[in-house]
């Protein structure tokens, strides 16, 4: 009898800046998950989304692993219920003024984004306040692939409504409330944003680099360290990736 292939698609939106790169950084950090399984992987992509398969002995304990570390689309629209928590992405920010559309992994049917309502946005993000989505986007740093953890609040027909979960609101809020600048990399994994930390010469000046996904990157400036400045000395070192800064509010 032929083994089959077992099969997940994880909830991992590859940015575009990373597939630029070649698949040797995904092929990297899967080897380090299998090291020691008898089995055998491979990884594609379904949409933008990262797909694994595996057979052998170890396949489930493979697979298993990764999707209680990285979380699994939901792929299905059948497979979305009111109330669901998942994980999505920015997708086409301030491309519309009425919220944002999030893309958390329904590929069939179709491909179909949902949204973050400009309401909601407000109510969560911005104190209330009648701030435009831009506004909002722009003073939290969310731009195209930063995740996010979603509750999903209305569901009728294909269309699909979501908020931020309490949790990652609170972690977002919370940048707020500590005097550090941030720079958000997207496009890198976190060993090529410490190296190029380190080869620009910013070790003094970063505090930490928070994975925010496999290629989402947040580098923690220390007090008195700008993120445009960061930015400017660590540019040249990171050339095709997106580099947004996070400015303290004291700083606007």
């Amino acid at each position: 009898m032929v083994e089959e292939w077992q099969v997940s698609t994880l909830a991992e939106k590859i940015p575009p800046q990373a597939l630029k790169q070649g698949s040797q950084t995904i092929g990297k950090i899967l080897a380090r998950q299998a090291k020691g399984l008898r089995m055998e992987s491979d990884f594609g992509l379904r949409g933008q989304w990262l797909q694994i398969r595996a057979k052998g002995e170890d396949a489930d304990a493979f697979l298993n692993l990764l999707r209680r570390e990285q979380g699994e689309a939901p792929v299905s629209r059948a497979n979305l219920e009111k109330w669901d928590s998942v994980k999505g992405f920015v997708a086409g920010a301030g491309r519309i003024g009425y919220g944002v559309y999030v893309d958390i992994g329904i590929q069939d049917p179709r491909p179909k984004d949902a949204l973050y309502p400009l309401h909601r946005m407000r109510a969560q993000l911005a104190d209330g306040e009648p701030k435009s989505a831009r506004e909002i986007l722009d003073g939290n740093a969310l731009v195209d692939y930063v995740p996010l953890n979603m509750t999903v609040t209305e569901l009728e027909g294909e269309n699909i409504s979501v908020e931020m979960n309490d949790e990652a609101r609170d972690n977002l809020v919370s940048w707020r409330k500590y005097p550090f600048d941030r720079v958000i990399v997207v496009g890198a994994d976190k060993a090529q944003v410490e190296n190029a930390v380190r080869l620009s010469g910013l070790q003094s000046d970063i505090v930490e680099v928070e994975n925010l996904s496999l290629f989402v990157q947040s580098l923690v400036c220390k007090i008195g360290t700008d993120a445009p400045g960061v930015i400017a000395k660590i540019g040249g070192r990171l050339r095709g990736m997106s580099l947004k800064s996070y400015r303290t509010p004291t700083k606007l």
